[in-house]
């Protein structure tokens, strides 16, 4: 089992990584695994943690400009796909030509088989986690339900898919969920049983939001109010430390308050104000990371007056605190 990624602007390989069959390698509980990404397109890390039956990826680039890397698989999996910060395109290269894209704090579950595509990242900073599941595994957890009967006829197939119609929102269940499984620091066996037990408590929680999602309730904004909420996110982003109002925010938009606020629920799975936080945290991850600024200053610049509310609101988003988190 092999995936390999390489630049198409550069033809330099990114990343050629192999793996034991189905993650399985009877000498270790755990494989765990860091590549560090430094190249003229950017720099970052890809963090993996596997073991039978389960495959944990954590991605998290800065580019510099728009980026198109190429990838080819061999092996077939269900993927439980999490972007926590950026927007993609991929496009998966047969017959059908299959593609499906994914902007910050979306989710879904994902069948690939063995395939080749490639992936457009449009955002300088992504953050992504993959948990792939070898199919067979993930048969055993849809026993004695129907519900998903179209999406397993397709893995039988072997036909990419996605499980849900749409993305949906990452819910702060979720999160909580997924800062666990990035941040866990036990080490063999036990490392082993904690993030199996993660991996499908999150399971968990995505096949019930598909489930009892219905789209004619929540899915009711029509293409121009979405580009309308689109519009009132950039200027969010282009006011982020001078915030206007809603009332403001939507008439900027071209739109009015309930359908903004409505509209942030449905189109980011937050609010308005939920969206400003939500960014500046970003911010203040991206600093303390590069270590440009030191914790007091980061905490000044995402409009915190006390250093111990933005470390608390920090350690609850993230999962760590963050004097810990250039470690």
């Amino acid at each position: 089992m092999q995936i390999r990624i390489n630049s198409e602007d550069l033809a330099e390989m990114v990343l050629e990584n192999h793996f034991p069959e189905n993650y399985y390698d009877p000498d270790s509980a755990v494989t765990e695994r860091t590549t560090g990404i430094e190249n003229v397109l950017g720099n970052g890390s890809y963090r993996e943690v596997f073991f039978e039956g389960i495959h944990i990826a954590y991605g998290d680039l800065r580019l510099k400009q728009e980026t198109r890397l190429l990838f080819e698989s061999d092996y077939e999996t269900v993927e439980m796909h999490f972007d926590l910060c950026g927007s993609s395109v991929t496009n998966i290269t047969n017959s059908s030509n299959y593609s499906y894209a994914f902007t910050t704090n979306r989710h879904n579950i994902i069948y690939v088989p063995g395939i080749k595509g490639a992936i457009h990242f449009s955002a300088s900073s992504v953050r992504t986690l993959e948990i792939n599941l070898v199919p067979s595994l993930f048969k055993k957890y849809l026993r004695d339900t129907h519900a998903y009967d179209d999406f397993l006829n397709l893995v039988r197939k072997q036909s990419p898919t996605l499980l849900g119609k749409h993305n949906m929102p990452i819910t702060p269940a979720m999160m909580h969920l997924i800062n666990a499984i990035i941040n866990c620091t036990r080490k063999g066996m036990y490392k082993r049983l904690f993030l199996e037990a993660k991996v499908v408590e999150l399971l968990l929680l995505q096949l019930e939001q598909f489930a009892t999602h219905d789209c004619t309730v929540f899915c009711s904004l029509k293409p121009a109010d979405v580009e309308k909420i689109h519009y009132a996110k950039e200027i969010i982003l282009k006011q982020l430390h001078n915030p206007c109002s809603l009332i403001d925010l939507a008439r900027q938009a071209g739109t009015n308050e309930f359908t903004l606020k409505k509209g942030f629920k449905e189109v980011f799975g937050t609010t308005v104000f939920g969206m400003v936080a939500e960014v500046k945290m970003e911010q203040a991850r991206q600093l303390l990371l590069s270590g440009e600024k030191n914790i007091s200053e980061v905490s000044d610049i995402t409009g915190y007056s006390h250093q111990a509310h933005f470390t608390k609101a920090f350690k609850k988003k993230f999962g760590v605190p963050p004097s810990e988190y250039g470690k």
